[in-house]
């Protein structure tokens, strides 16, 4: 009786040991896969915020320091001569107007038609629905440069080119696909049971929509119009082909003035590639809860 009493207790003890020694090789595997996430994490960090902190010190240092070698990342001496440089001119003041008026109304009107188009898409049963649903999102496929000359034509044809409509027209028809599948995604997320309820307790199709999806949906349609609005501000090809006037350049557009075959301003570059990233930088800052709660909440099916 003794004897298996202390065989149990011995094999009790040996799987005890086996236990701790599995905890044990568990614990240094999760220490170890933490450490490398960290530092994956430092270096997806340091490859993408390097070059924007490399361009932001490089704005601000005198013409004898950008140019000096061995490069320093700091600058010795702070100074605002590029700045100075790049917004003397007036005709910079109009391509940062110009980015700003085709970034903004490209992402209101994309976030009009989209959040009505996403959800009729997803709540209406009509004829040809799922052939519109493939076409729009095969539309997404489309690389930009092969609606270049199409659009090009149309513009034309219409006698936008002299104005900014024709850069806002080329810029919702690249982003109208993209907004439009991400706010699909987010509408199907909304469980129907919501809609459903409050039209048994007599609501209509209209009310429905205005005092309950559409609030809940603010994190999405928020989000969406952050993307859209960083895809048209950051837009160079439609933009320089769909504007013959010099006044009419975006930013992004006007920053290839400062390039030539003689000679490459890299201080004004430097300057209005800084002047060029702060908009979207505190927009993305001011909303980012928004943002974050629109992405994870399409991602998720309720």
């Amino acid at each position: 009786m003794l004897e298996s009493q202390g065989i149990s207790l011995i094999n009790i003890s040996k799987i005890e040991g086996f236990y701790m020694k599995i905890r044990a090789e568990n614990t240094s595997r999760k220490l170890i896969q933490r450490i490398i996430l960290v530092v994956l994490t430092f270096l997806a960090i340091g490859l993408v915020g390097f070059p924007l902190f490399w361009m932001v010190m490089s704005s601000l240092k005198p013409p004898t320091e950008l140019f000096k070698m061995p490069p320093t990342i700091l600058p010795q001496n702070f100074s605002l001569e590029w700045y100075r440089e790049a917004f003397s001119n007036s005709i910079v003041v109009h391509y940062f107007l110009n980015s700003l008026i085709v970034a903004s109304v490209t992402s209101i009107l994309v976030i009009i038609l989209a959040t009505f188009g996403a959800y009729s898409l997803t709540r209406f049963r009509f004829f040809g629905r799922k052939a519109i649903t493939i076409a729009v999102l095969s539309a997404y496929c489309i690389p930009p440069i092969m609606l270049m000359i199409p659009l090009y034509r149309i513009i034309a044809s219409l006698q936008l080119k002299a104005s900014l409509f024709g850069v806002i027209i080329g810029h919702m028809t690249v982003t109208f696909p993209f907004a439009i599948w991400l706010l699909i995604a987010f509408f199907r997320s909304i469980p129907r049971e919501i809609e459903e309820a409050a039209l048994v307790d007599g609501g209509s199709d209209i009310t429905v929509f205005y005092k309950i999806i559409l609030p809940l949906c603010i994190p999405g349609i928020l989000s969406t119009g952050i993307l859209v609005f960083i895809l048209s501000w950051n837009e160079y090809l439609l933009a320089s082909v769909l504007v013959s006037q010099d006044t009419m350049k975006t930013l992004t557009v006007g920053l290839a003035n400062y390039i030539s075959s003689v000679e490459i301003n890299w201080g004004v570059i430097m300057a209005l590639g800084t002047a060029t990233t702060i908009p979207v930088v505190l927009m993305f800052t001011a909303i980012q809860r928004y943002f974050v709660e629109g992405l994870t909440a399409g991602a998720v099916k309720g």
